[in-house]
Order: structure tokens, then C-alpha cells, then sequence
């Protein structure tokens, strides 16, 4: 027996000093991809699209810029081309000349059937055209400008804790989702000017909840955003930021807040991309793998194009915290 566990422990040994051992992995650089963040929107300002080049997963340098391609946005509706010309880190920008020219809403009736009704998604056709890796590529992708809520207001309280310090100051955003269904949007925030840009402070919202659902099929009327929606626009404290003794508000900060419309298709992309950034590491769905809507317009480009395209009404409203908001004695 004894002997026995002798050679156990010498096996021990063995294992614990053989783990010891430094694994070089040598992992296949893949091949480049273009990838889009392409996104427009209803407001008198300049618009753009941005065209960068995947690098590698330990590469920390900063995505090269697709600088030399032929960008053009197509108004379906209007049979009118507008171009995009370079302008810097891979940006590629148009200025509507008027308040005129600024793209259009889609109206659609309340009743919308979004597997039946032709016009949806295809007001508007981007097509874009570059030589890239030593091939020439072309895709493009279709988006419509959806409807948004206006913001009601935004209202805030303090959570009481054991100790006056320990008081948190949280807001809500009160709007309503349309009736009717497939309404998609991304509310974002700022916080005394800095947008809150953590995958975690990513709020979507499908009709009236965070994700995916069939609410949207038995609204009759318009409908307020369910709680886990109106509170998205309090930034997420990282248990460092805790400890530290940050708040999610205090007096004297404002607060901006944006509603964008979304296609159901921009609506699923950012969906998977916000549990891919959630779910990070080696092992994570990589953003490749996250279903697109951009599309080859010729076999060299099957396979070579990545990331979205969406247009975006948006309605926005600013609160600054002047004092200090009454308990929450709900």
C-alpha cells in the first residue's frame, strides 16, 4: 500500500511539473475582412459610413481604414444617388445640402405585416465598390428609416439605503411603443456628455421589452417600455467602480438620452453582438459568425464582408439633476 502511494505521488509530481511546460499555439492568421458600420439617419447633419479591415484576435493595433472605396447611397423612393466621399479612419460622409434633402421616415399603418409588406426594408440601397486583399469586391445592403416614439420625460428617484451616503440616484425614460408590431429600437445615453458604451449599457429594445417578443402582435393601443427598458439608461457599475464609491447619478449631472429606430435585421445583429461581447473570450461567437445583412454582389466578395447597415429616426430629450430627486416609496 505503501509503495503504492509512493508511485502516486511521484505521478503527481510528474503531472504538476509537466504543466509547468510554456505551450507555444501558433494560430493561423485568417484572412482579411471588410467590415461596415454603416449607419444613417433622419437628422440635418452630416452622415456616415465606416469601412475598416478585421485584424487578427491578439492583434492589438487599431483596424486598418478601407480607404479607396467607391461608397454610394441609393433613395429608392426618389431615384436619387447620394455619394459618400472619403474622409478620414475609414469614414465615409454625405451632408444632406437642406433640411429637405435629410432621409425619409417610412410611414406604415399600424397593422403592419412585416413577412407581407413589400416596402419594408428598401428605401434605401447602399452599394459600395473596392479593390481590397487584390480582389474587387462590390456589396450592398437595403435599410428603411422606421418610426420612433418621442421621449415623454425622463424621471428620476433616489433608492433609499441604510445610510444617507448610501442613497443612489436612478432614472427612467417613459415613452411609448407604437401599436402594432416588429417596432425596434436602441436607446442610447449619455452621462455629463460621455456616452455609456459598455456592451452591458447596451439597451435594445424589441416593441416594449429588452429582447424578442410577441407583445408587439397584441398591442392595440401605444404601450410604455417595461421596466428592465426604462431603466436601461443607468450606467452599469463594474464592482471596481463600486468599491470606489461611484453612483449611477448625482446632482449637478445631466443626462441625454436618444431613441433610434432600428430594422429587425440591424436589431438582430446588435442583439448577437451585444452576447458576444457579453460572453467574451477565446471562446466567444466571433463577430464574423453574427448573421449580416450586407450582401456580395459578386462571387470574389462571398465571404469578404461583415457588420451591418441601418437607417434610424431618432427623438432625444436632456435632463440635468438639479437637486436631489424625492425616495422611490414604491
Amino acid at each position: 500500500m505503501k509503495k503504492l502511494a509512493n508511485i502516486y505521488l511521484l505521478f503527481s509530481i510528474f503531472i504538476f511539473f509537466s504543466c509547468e511546460d510554456v505551450i507555444d499555439v501558433d494560430l493561423e492568421t485568417g484572412r482579411a475582412q471588410i467590415v461596415v458600420d454603416g449607419w444613417v439617419n433622419n437628422k440635418f447633419e452630416e452622415q456616415r459610413i465606416r469601412l475598416i479591415s478585421t485584424v487578427g484576435y491578439f492583434d492589438n493595433n487599431t483596424p486598418p481604414a478601407v480607404e479607396n472605396a467607391v461608397v454610394k447611397l441609393h433613395d429608392l423612393v426618389n431615384n436619387k444617388v447620394m455619394d459618400f466621399t472619403y474622409d478620414e479612419n475609414g469614414y465615409y460622409t454625405w451632408t444632406p445640402s437642406s433640411i429637405d434633402d435629410t432621409l425619409i421616415v417610412r410611414e406604415r399603418p399600424g397593422d403592419f405585416d412585416r413577412d407581407s409588406d413589400g416596402n419594408y426594408n428598401n428605401y434605401y440601397k447602399l452599394e459600395v465598390s473596392v479593390n481590397f486583399d487584390d480582389k474587387d469586391l462590390a456589396f450592398e445592403a437595403f435599410t428603411s428609416l422606421e418610426r420612433v416614439p418621442v421621449i415623454d420625460s425622463l424621471v428620476f428617484m433616489t433608492d433609499k439605503g441604510q445610510k444617507v451616503e448610501d442613497d443612489e440616484i436612478y432614472g427612467e425614460l417613459w415613452a411609448k411603443d407604437f401599436a402594432g408590431p416588429a417596432d425596434c429600437y436602441w436607446i442610447k445615453t449619455w452621462k455629463n456628455g460621455s456616452f455609456l458604451n459598455k456592451s452591458s449599457e447596451m439597451q435594445l429594445a424589441f416593441d416594449i421589452t429588452p429582447g424578442r417578443s410577441d407583445y408587439g402582435n397584441i398591442l392595440t393601443e401605444p404601450t410604455v417600455f417595461i421596466p428592465p427598458v426604462r431603466l436601461g439608461i443607468n450606467p452599469v457599475l463594474s464592482d471596481e467602480e463600486a468599491d470606489a464609491g461611484e453612483k449611477f447619478y448625482e446632482v449637478g449631472d445631466t443626462v441625454y438620452c436618444e431613441i433610434h429606430s432600428m430594422t429587425e435585421d440591424a436589431f438582430d445583429f446588435m442583439s448577437r453582438s451585444k452576447s458576444s461581447m457579453a460572453n467574451g473570450g477565446l471562446f466567444a461567437t466571433p463577430l464574423a459568425n453574427v448573421p449580416s445583412n450586407i450582401k456580395a454582389s459578386n462571387e470574389a466578395t462571398e465571404g469578404m464582408v461583415v457588420g451591418v447597415f441601418c437607417g434610424s429616426a431618432i427623438t432625444s430629450l436632456g435632463y440635468r439633476i438639479n437637486s436631489k430627486p424625492p425616495y422611490d416609496d414604491r
